[in-house]
């Protein structure tokens, strides 16, 4: 029976809504391997957030910490809302998580509808989606398994597109600027593509557009006159430390990568002119294609500067750019080859088919990286692990002075699952992969972890008597370890033990 209340024929709509955003995060969530907290880039925000909660927490460490944390707000803003609430930052971070994913199926959402006809169209794309790669060497995941405000950016920087592409411009722009206090640079990418965009489909909104662009590169300068951004080059140590970050250098990409990452623009392009000489194509999507290859182009006039080792423009990571590239080019693709056939035919059923396609593979390998691929990992894990290693670093931080100055296995934090910074909350002498990555911002934290990589080969076979000269050197308070030496036990957990240096 037909109804002629706009309210009653819209609540199918929503609730298929509602539905495919809850089929978006199950299968986002399982095609990126589950969910933990503390795993990977966890392993400097936690820390941060800690450090704003009791400023005497990690003493040493904050140096280093503290030179990529000043360009963040996340941890004055997660410290908030522990303080203010009493709930856990463990149970903040789920939430963020699931806020994250809401957001990105809602901007995904949004954008694609701005596209695609066929609701079958906007199922692929979405879909689509979930299907986690990395961006080839670049350093950046389509998805993460966990709480990163660099995916919940990339999510509102989608809906800042889906504000321009429906005329909204200043309020696109305004919102990925606004997105910069939790993660700049993620946010700088949607701030440059919409305001290439505004100036090339909106000849009166040019100059204010313009000006714009104007306050923020004298933003910039002030950053850099002011000592917030370092103008440094660096030098032969300093990229010979972060040698093993090829992300971080596309000048020393293979060809075959070059070819992955110029496919996206590529894409853009074709797809762009078969909308054109079809007559499809709005003045705000050639802004959208404009914006994107601005993004290329200013990738293109950043590798002279990388290949200079200028610090600024290694930091800046540029290569990124070739993340939201390509997801615009997903959209075109669905377009080109899932809505342009239902277009011409509205009783073909390759829509459908796509769509069926890719939700197939995206529920199998969903199945298997979420289930199977680790077996031994647990699928949701909202707080860290209750194993031995988490067990011994939760008496470290429940029995030692907050200014205590733990020594780990340099490889702990992936070898191991949980970082002694997160579990334990103290200093800790070496934390390899990521206390590389964070030397990226400091030539001073570059030469510190230089130095304890050097003082640290061959940690595993290293003697009782080599570890007590370390600490007596370094002024290490505690070893925690799985091996069984001669040395004071302070405490014992299982399989591991935490050994107490004299001092």
């Amino acid at each position: 029976m037909q109804t002629n209340n706009p309210s009653e024929a819209a609540a199918p709509r929503r609730a298929a809504v509602v539905a495919g955003a809850i089929a978006f995060a199950a299968l986002a969530t399982l095609n990126a391997g589950g969910y933990r907290y503390g795993a990977s880039d966890q392993a400097f925000y936690i820390p941060a957030i800690l450090h704003q909660l009791d400023p005497s927490l990690f003493p040493r460490d904050w140096g280093m910490l503290g030179a990529q944390g000043k360009f963040f707000f996340v941890d004055e803003l997660f410290a908030g809302l522990v303080r203010t609430t009493g709930l856990s930052l463990p149970y903040w971070f789920a939430a963020a998580q699931l806020t994250t994913l809401t957001v990105l199926y809602a901007g995904a959402y949004a954008l694609g509808r701005q596209m695609l006809v066929s609701p079958w169209a906007l199922t692929a794309w979405l879909t689509a989606l979930t299907l986690r790669h990395r961006i080839a060497k670049t350093g950046a995941n389509t998805l993460e398994g966990y709480f990163h405000p660099r995916m919940l950016v990339f999510g509102i920087g989608l809906a800042s597109l889906a504000l321009f592409m429906r005329g909204r411009r200043w309020w696109a722009l305004g919102l990925a600027v606004a997105s910069a206090t939790l993660h700049p640079t993620t946010a700088a990418l949607f701030v440059a593509v919409i305001g290439v965009g505004i100036v090339v489909s909106d000849p009166q909104a040019r100059v204010p557009a313009i000006g714009v662009g104007v306050m923020i590169g004298a933003a910039l300068v002030a950053g850099v006159t002011s000592g917030m951004f370092s103008v440094a080059t660096m030098d032969a140590p300093w990229l010979a430390l972060l040698g093993t970050k090829d992300y971080v250098f596309p000048t020393r990409w293979s060809l075959d990568t070059w070819a992955i990452n110029l496919l996206g623009p590529v894409v853009v392009v074709v797809v762009g002119v078969v909308r054109y000489r079809a007559g499809l194509t709005h003045p705000r999507e050639l802004g959208l294609l404009a914006g994107c290859l601005a993004l290329v182009a200013g990738f293109a006039a950043s590798l002279p500067f990388i290949a200079g080792g200028a610090a600024l423009a290694v930091q800046l990571q540029t290569s990124r750019v070739f993340w939201p590239v390509e997801t615009v080019a997903i959209l075109s693709l669905v377009w080109l080859l899932v809505d342009r056939p239902a277009r011409a035919d509205r009783r073909a059923r390759l829509p459908l088919a796509a769509a069926a396609l890719l939700a197939a593979v995206s529920l199998s390998r969903a199945a298997y990286v979420g289930f199977f691929e680790n077996p031994d990992r647990p699928t949701l894990a909202l707080d860290l692990p209750g194993d031995d290693w988490t067990s011994a670093l939760g008496w470290i931080r429940d029995h030692t002075p907050t200014n205590t100055y733990v020594l780990a296995d340099p490889s702990h934090a992936w070898r191991l699952g949980t970082a002694v910074r997160i579990g334990a909350q103290r200093d800790v002498f070496l934390e390899e992969t990521k206390d590389v990555a964070m030397a990226m911002y400091s030539r001073d934290a570059a030469e510190r972890v230089t130095t304890r990589i050097e003082s640290t080969q061959g940690f595993a076979a290293m003697t009782p008597a080599a570890l007590t000269a370390l600490a007596a050197r370094e002024g290490l308070d505690v070893l925690v370890t799985e091996r069984t030496l001669d040395l004071p036990v302070a405490h014992r957990v299982g399989a591991i033990t935490i050994y107490r240096f004299a001092r």
